[in-house]
């Protein structure tokens, strides 16, 4: 749009302020001669220069006025259960409305009240719609079979995948154990002399052996009885003698 378009837009918007109509971007459109989606790019440029948010594009408006609608469901309402086929037909010349409006109000209605969009299953169907709903039909389950399928290829697939990688690690974990049996790791060198040299450390020291001449020094010889010597009754209470002395070995003496 050119510059004096957009000034003349924001002379006629800022009159529509504090509320402007939602349709506001048709008025002006209607009063300057410009499409109304050229007037509402121009009117977000103004609320942006204003510091205004921004606003959202209107929805499409439905087809039907609400006065329209009443009237249809007004006329449409004693055919249910099962109006006849071209209903929308006979509304619109009553009415004296477009078919398309009739037909879309009636979809409307039926969806308010939680009715099917049509009434498929009737006996008095031309055998052309029969045809094309037995098609529809058949189309209809053989997408949902194939879906079916895919979807179970799928999670078989999945579980081989996740199979195969368990056996894969398994047998890493076995082969690893292997080679650590059969070869051990090297250890450093540095490593090996701390080992061995706590090994010395931890190591008791050997007792010194004794000598034959010490073992000899202080072994104890018990001396026997004289020959000849017989023992009485009261040797057992007599009290025990002493034992004497061993005698001092050649060794101990020279010692």
């Amino acid at each position: 749009m050119t510059k004096e378009q957009l000034i003349e837009i924001e002379k006629l918007y800022k009159n529509c302020l504090p509320l402007p109509n939602p349709d506001v971007h048709e008025v002006i459109g209607e009063q300057i001669n410009l499409a109304p989606s050229k007037v509402f790019f121009g009117i977000n440029l103004v609320r942006e220069k204003m510091r205004l948010p921004k606003l959202e594009y209107p929805k499409r408006k439905l087809a039907v006025t609400p006065e329209q609608l009443m009237a249809i469901e007004t006329l449409y309402e004693p055919y249910l259960p099962l109006p006849p086929l071209g209903i929308h037909k006979i509304i619109s010349k009553q009415l004296r409305m477009d078919e398309w409006r009739v037909h879309v109000a009636i979809g409307l209605i039926r969806k308010n009240r939680n009715l099917t969009r049509w009434n498929e299953e009737r006996d008095d169907l031309p055998p052309e719609m029969k045809e094309a709903q037995q098609r529809s039909r058949e189309e209809r389950e053989k997408a949902e079979l194939e879906k079916a399928a895919a979807k179970a290829q799928a999670a078989k697939e999945a579980a081989e995948r996740k199979e195969a990688k368990a056996t894969e690690a398994a047998e890493e974990s076995v082969a690893t154990v292997t080679a650590e049996a059969a070869s051990p790791e090297p250890v450093a060198p540095e490593v090996a002399e701390e080992v061995a040299e706590a090994v010395v450390v931890a190591k008791p020291a050997p007792k010194p052996r004794a000598t034959r001449a010490k073992k000899v020094a202080v072994a104890e010889v018990v001396e026997l009885p004289a020959d000849g010597a017989e023992a009485s009754d009261n040797d057992a209470e007599a009290p025990p003698v002493a034992k004497p002395k061993a005698r001092a070995t050649r060794a101990a003496k020279e010692k």
